[in-house]
């Protein structure tokens, strides 16, 4: 088989990173992602190499990403959202639901947005700029992020417009009404949590993201938190591997 044959045959993977990320967040996934897959970890737009895009930045605006490395792509992709990246995975895939052979939600904000108002809301609009409450924000919603990806995270969250940052922060915690009834998509959905998250917490996948979905499981990592991507690389990894692997099963 020629090299062309060999890259037409993988799975492409498109990794959505969240809220102060950006594509550097799935290093480790896709160094470890087997060699039957191609991995593409997106920049969306204001963070990673679009920090200079201008807005608006809703999450519409953020999703057209996702939908045009969909469109580059000859062949039905597996999409892999985490926390805001989970909700923009989900337009994507209701906006291509042919082109999206499976969903993976890991750690996911609730398409519906989950509405913080007052000093909660305060506290994440004014991140912008601010390395220390990044850092104790990371922190307090982790279980096991190594120094090297607490700094991986830091990296990109820093590098973020203030005004952009406030932006950002407000479409997904605002969320889209689609989030209010089923969801567009019907395919193959795997939901994916830290079993130690704080901030999407079982009852919140219970009560906003399951329910939702036709075709979906629900999946824990222990000893995780919100990054189960950069704090278990290898579990996340060996799940979407497994999922997407699952389609050339039923193929078969």
């Amino acid at each position: 088989m020629s090299n062309n044959q060999n890259q037409a045959s993988r799975t492409k993977i498109v990794l959505v990173h969240g809220f102060l990320d950006d594509g550097t967040a799935w290093d480790d996934v896709r160094s470890l992602l087997g060699e039957d897959f191609e991995a593409v970890a997106l920049d969306l737009p204001g963070s990673g190499a679009h920090l200079n895009d201008e807005g608006p930045f809703t999450l519409h605006r953020l999703a057209e990403s996702v939908i045009a490395e969909i469109d580059r792509s000859d062949n039905p992709v597996v999409l892999v959202g985490q926390s805001m990246g989970a909700q923009l995975s989900e337009l994507a895939a209701a906006a291509r639901p042919g082109r999206v052979a499976g969903l993976v939600l890991l750690t996911p904000v609730p398409l519906a947005g989950v509405h913080l108002a007052g000093d909660a809301a305060n506290s994440f609009r004014s991140l912008g700029g601010d390395a220390d409450a990044q850092r104790q924000g990371r922190l307090g919603v982790s279980v096991s992020l190594t120094p090297r990806a607490l700094e991986t995270l830091l990296a990109s969250g820093i590098a973020v417009r203030p005004a952009v940052v406030a932006e950002v922060f407000d479409a997904w915690n605002n969320g889209d009404t689609a989030g209010a009834t089923s969801s567009a998509y019907a395919g193959p959905t795997l939901i994916v949590r830290g079993t130690g998250d704080p901030f999407v917490t079982q009852e919140v996948i219970d009560a906003g993201v399951l329910p939702r979905f036709a075709n979906a499981r629900l999946v824990g990592i222990a000893d995780a938190g919100h990054f189960p991507h950069l704090e278990k690389p290898e579990e996340v990894t060996r799940i979407v591997e497994d999922f997407a692997r699952s389609f050339d099963r039923v193929k078969a």
